[in-house]
């Protein structure tokens, strides 16, 4: 009953309101919209379903709002699980707290969802998310509404200080209030707190509580504005309740005088009222009078259906009545008819959780499918996406590629260009060197020494290396320069160090690269092993570092460059 009061209070403020919030519409689609959903969803709950499938299709309204309708809808059809989904649905938008009696309505939603799935902990988790956002925005009905749910949901975990506290809260925060049309409200926790301290048998608590109601209704009473249906109906509530707890206390002059109140209100003779009414004979011990209504009356008219908790409540108060009438075969009866119901109730509500499960499932289902198709459509761009990427690169990977082959290629021709005109030069020296030296062996004794000794050894060592190609010779080392010179190691080093500035390997090196330039001009045909071994080296991959760091260029690379210029020799062996 609490949940259905919390929901009504918030639906009332939201049909009020809904008008300034939603999309316009043409006349023809007048009925889907949210102001008309929300008129016809506690009535006929599934129409309102389909006329949001329908919205939700042509992107009527925001999907956050429609699933927020549809957790309403569903808590309607009392299907608590798919309320709690589609509430949790619309939750996950941001943007719902933009809407915020829409966010109002759907914590309360979700809070009466768990708490009808006896699930008490997440219950009081929303509610208070919600009482935190009540007083954000200022909505202090609301914040009481949800403080005095809160209140249920711990008295149904048996924390019963906690519940009296949330009670004393929400009550408080209405009484402080000078709005009247939160009154109705308090008037209904009074009502609420009434039962609670009944139940446990605080008659005296209950009746003071009773009293401040009863009080408030006086004062709603000289209100303009408000029903006199409304009046009666409460009077009758207060009356009836205030017979049955003075019975409890054993004051029955008080009981009969506040029952006599109560039947003179109109709602007295309501059908409805006979539950109230049996309980207050019950504990007047009126038990033939409980007998004899019942037995005058339909039963079936008593409530709308007759497997049902409220049909249930009928049979327990009449196994009750005879049981207080030593009837026990009666009561034996009635309790049996009891079981039958209670067995039958069972299996309805199993059915209609298998049909909500069944629901759920197909829904499921669906979004599964759903998002399925979006992942494929995602997937299928990110794929295009990075095959467009991948081909733009190839793109520029293969302008760099063909750029850095014609850097290199006009690199190499302007190293090897230079390479040319360094042997030329070489060439030039050592004829030059030569005839120098003839000339200083015919006119030696005539002429004074003009070169130092170490410049007369190094040009001594140099013919003897060049002339005898000693050089390519890989395994030549320095201690055989040495015997050939008559030198010690020393005067050997100072003489290298003054006319090359390089050590004895350092220059082995240096005219071995030299040769092997000269054979690959001279032979482009040959491999770059075979010009490595002849050249001296007696490893080609060290060869080819030494060629690269000395040239900028690979023995490949000069390779092909002179294998461009003139035409190929036949293999040789």
């Amino acid at each position: 009953m609490k949940n259905v009061f919390l929901q009504l209070s918030i639906i009332g403020i939201l049909f009020i309101f809904v008008p300034t919030g939603m999309k316009a519409n043409t006349a023809p689609d007048s009925i889907h919209t949210l102001k008309h959903v929300m008129k016809i969803h506690v009535a006929v709950p599934d129409s309102a379903l389909k006329l949001l499938d329908v919205m939700e299709n042509r992107k009527l309204e925001k999907p956050c709002l429609i699933n927020a309708q549809r957790s309403l809808s569903y808590s309607q059809k009392r299907q608590p699980q798919m309320s709690v989904n589609y509430a949790l649905k619309a939750l996950q938008d941001t943007t719902l707290r933009s809407e915020r009696l829409y966010y109002l309505q759907t914590m309360s939603c979700i809070a009466a969802a768990y708490q009808r799935l006896a699930n008490y902990e997440q219950s009081i988790h929303y509610l208070t998310e919600g009482i935190q956002f009540s007083r954000e925005i200022g909505h202090k009905q609301t914040e009481a509404d949800f403080l005095f749910t809160m209140g249920e949901n711990y008295y149904a975990l048996n924390q019963r200080q906690e519940a009296y506290d949330c009670f004393e809260q929400a009550i408080q925060l209405l009484e402080n209030e000078k709005e009247f049309r939160m009154k109705p409200t308090l008037s209904y926790f009074y009502g609420q707190l009434t039962n609670y301290l009944a139940g446990e048998q605080k008659y005296n608590e209950a009746i003071a509580i009773s009293n401040k109601r009863e009080d408030l209704i006086n004062q709603m009473k000289k209100q303009k504005g408000i029903p006199q249906g409304y009046i009666d109906q409460q009077l009758s509530y207060l009356y009836i309740k205030q017979a049955y707890l003075y019975a409890q206390l054993g004051i029955l002059q008080k009981a009969s005088t506040h029952f006599e109140k109560f039947s003179a209100t109109r709602y007295s003779k309501h059908k409805a009222a006979h539950i109230d009414i049996t309980a207050y004979r019950l504990a007047m011990k009126q038990y033939k009078q409980i007998i004899d209504y019942y037995q005058k009356t339909d039963l079936t008219e008593l409530t709308a259906d007759t497997i049902s908790q409220e049909f249930i409540g009928i049979l327990s108060n009449l196994s009750e009545a005879h049981r207080g009438m030593n009837d026990f075969q009666k009561v034996l009866q009635y309790q049996q008819r009891m079981q039958v119901i209670e067995d039958s109730l069972n299996a309805r509500n199993w059915k209609n959780e298998v049909a909500e499960l069944a629901t759920i499932y197909k829904l499921q289902e669906k979004e599964w499918h759903i998002r399925q198709k979006d992942e494929q459509l995602r997937n299928s761009f990110i794929i295009q996406t990075l095959l467009g990427c991948a081909f733009a690169l190839a793109l520029v990977l293969l302008w760099l590629a063909v750029r850095h082959i014609n850097t290199i290629k006009k690199k190499n021709q302007l190293i090897a260009g230079k390479l040319d005109s360094l042997m030329s030069y070489e060439e030039e020296l050592e004829k030059l060197h030569r005839q120098i030296d003839e000339s200083k062996i015919s006119v030696a004794e005539e002429q004074e020494r003009e070169d130092s000794i170490n410049k007369d050894l190094f040009r001594k060592m140099e013919r003897i290396i060049k002339d005898e190609k000693l050089y390519l010779m890989p395994e030549l080392v320095r201690q055989d320069m040495l015997a050939r010179l008559s030198v010690d190691k020393n005067r050997f080093a100072q003489m290298l160090q003054e006319n090359t500035n390089m050590t004895f390997s350092q220059y082995l090196t240096d005219l071995r690269l030299k040769h092997a330039l000269t054979e690959l001009k001279q032979h482009p045909n040959y491999t770059i092993q075979a010009i490595a071994e002849v050249s001296g080296f007696s490893n080609t991959r060290h060869f080819q570092r030494l060629f690269k760091a000395a040239y900028d260029m690979t023995p490949s690379e000069y390779k092909r460059h002179i294998q461009g210029k003139q035409p190929l020799e036949p293999p040789t062996d």
